[in-house]
């Protein structure tokens, strides 16, 4: 007798098992590890239904060219999610690119597999008219959120969607903040791109006002959801809703956030501040994920006095002391900031033109490869021991800087990439290409960490000093940085400036992409967008 077909592996040794859940871009599965013997769970990714499948127009070309970014950025941040080994995120075990058996590409990420349950059911099982959690149930969840929020927003890492769907308290009180790989790839950046229409990512009741707007997203965006999701935990209910005379969005621009003490009387004063500055309509104005971190603590370990009333708020919100948040606070959350380590001294070997130029081309390579973290380590190395040429220092550092914005570190390349463009500046013509990619550069890097005013002096010295008339590629990414500079008018509360921009801009993208183009099409969205009122 014939036996049954072997279930197919992903990369040979993870078996796919039930479904656990499922969105619009990616399927979760129950999965074993044949190797090592252990349960996991295995998401599944797949391009959008309507992709093109290939580049027959020259929109599909720019759809598809996206969509391998996209692919190729989501790989390279699960790699540094991985490293960062935190408490509060899923084990990162595998990830990989097959081809699914229609032929159609998948990515997949292998996770620990969790027990627990989300906030959602948490929050949904809650009685808060009668035995409402206790204050110390809701900081202890924000206050490991925020431990999470501030590891990952040190690495440029936003989420994007924090809401009670994406948060889990697992056995052992342990927090998990979910679905990090689902936002990064479906955001791909703070800024909207040309080939990107109505992808704003983000769940209604917890967007922040400039995710509403469309506008730049930064880790401040995730302070403001955080807010909404704490006003949550505490009273039951989020801070907005949608009612007949004003939308939900309108509520998010608008109107002025209600605080936790009108809803639930016994919240402290300090708890209470907190949650109203997370809730500030301008992302200067709230709080850092440290911050937020440093204030909740001292709550996520207080005790109501009547152990008894307690005992029946815990029972109510299923905390029981296998899933009681308050427990890790045993031991610290919130990681230390990475120390990184420039050796600058003259202790180290001397580099040899000859080993200067074997550097330069394998940190070509690895970030040809996309390997930028290995091609940062190869340059702050030759950084290090090229104390004696400030030229080749220089050119090294430049370099730097771009290895650094390929890897998502945007924080640390901004600065690298400004210092390197001044230096240029003292011997070489603003026109240079080193300059300007400098320039271009350390904009999209200081737009990408938050920082619009920075951003536009950069990205306009580019646009003003690159030639418009050197060939197609330059041309397109001409226009990219004018609707990006637009983006960033608009940021800076100039919209009439932001119009106006799009506007002069727009019979360019007409003839460079088509009227019908995906590009055109986003322009004028974008502009709909700013002609619209806050309210």
């Amino acid at each position: 007798m014939d036996s049954e077909p072997r279930q197919e592996l992903l990369a040979g040794r993870y078996r796919v098992d039930g479904l656990l859940g499922q969105g619009g871009m990616s399927e979760v599965y129950h999965g074993y590890d044949e190797r090592l013997d252990r349960r996991v769970a295995i998401k599944v990714l797949r391009p959008p239904a309507n992709a093109p499948a290939a580049p027959s127009r020259p929109e599909a070309a720019e759809i598809l060219d996206d969509l391998e970014r996209d692919r190729k950025r989501f790989l390279r941040e699960i790699r540094v999610m991985a490293k960062l080994e935190l408490p509060g995120i899923p084990a990162v075990y595998d990830t990989g690119a097959e081809e699914s058996p229609d032929g159609s590409p998948r990515l997949w990420l292998v996770m620990q597999l969790l027990r627990g349950s989300t906030l959602q059911t948490l929050v949904d099982r809650a009685d808060y008219q009668s035995a409402s959690p206790p204050v110390a149930w809701g900081a202890a969840i924000g206050t490991q959120i925020a431990a999470v929020l501030a590891d990952v927003h040190r690495v440029d890492i936003v989420h994007r969607d924090i809401k009670p769907g994406n948060v889990m308290v697992t056995d052992g009180g342990l927090v998990k903040v979910l679905d990090f790989g689902i936002a990064i790839l479906r955001g791909a950046g703070a800024l909207p791109r040309l080939t990107q229409v109505d992808r704003t990512v983000g769940t209604p009741a917890y967007m922040s006002p400039e995710q509403c707007l469309g506008q730049v997203v930064t880790a401040a965006s995730d302070i403001y959801s955080l807010g909404c999701l704490l006003m949550e935990l505490l009273t039951g209910d989020p801070p907005f809703f949608a009612t007949r005379d004003m939308p939900l969005r309108s509520h998010h621009l608008n109107a002025p956030a209600p605080t936790v003490r009108s809803r639930r009387a016994d919240v402290p004063a300090e708890l209470d501040s907190l949650v109203a500055s997370m809730l500030s309509k301008d992302p200067a104005a709230r709080p850092s994920a440290t911050a937020v971190y440093e204030t909740l603590l001292p709550f996520a370990t207080r005790r109501p006095a009547d152990s008894a009333s307690a005992a029946e708020s815990a029972s109510a919100a299923e905390t029981d002391e296998t899933r009681d948040p308050t427990r890790p606070f045993r031991w610290p959350l919130l990681a230390p900031a990475a120390s990184r380590r420039e050796s600058h001294d003259g202790n180290r070997p001397k580099l040899t033109d000859t080993e200067a130029g074997l550097l330069l081309d394998n940190a070509f390579a690895l970030l040809d490869t996309d390997h930028p973290s290995q091609a940062i380590s190869l340059l702050e190395d030759g950084i290090a021991r090229a104390w004696d040429d400030p030229a080749l220092r220089l050119r090294l550092r430049h370099y730097l800087g771009i290895a650094l914005f390929s890897a998502g570190e945007y924080t640390r390349a901004a600065p690298v990439l400004d210092a390197v463009e001044q230096e240029y500046l003292k011997r070489l013509p603003p026109d240079d290409s080193y300059v300007l990619d400098c320039a271009y550069h350390a904009g999209l890097a200081y737009a990408e960490t938050g920082k619009p005013r920075k951003a536009l002096a950069q990205l306009r010295f580019y646009v003003e000093n690159a030639d418009e008339t050197a060939d197609e590629d330059e041309t397109r990414k001409l226009l990219q940085t004018r609707f990006i500079i637009a983006q960033l008018l608009a940021t800076e509360d100039h919209s009439d400036e932001a119009l106006a921009e799009l506007q002069k801009v727009r019979p360019l993208f007409v003839e460079v992409f088509g009227e019908n183009s995906t590009q055109v099409r986003n322009l004028d969205k974008q502009a709909d967008r700013l002609r619209m009122p806050r309210s």
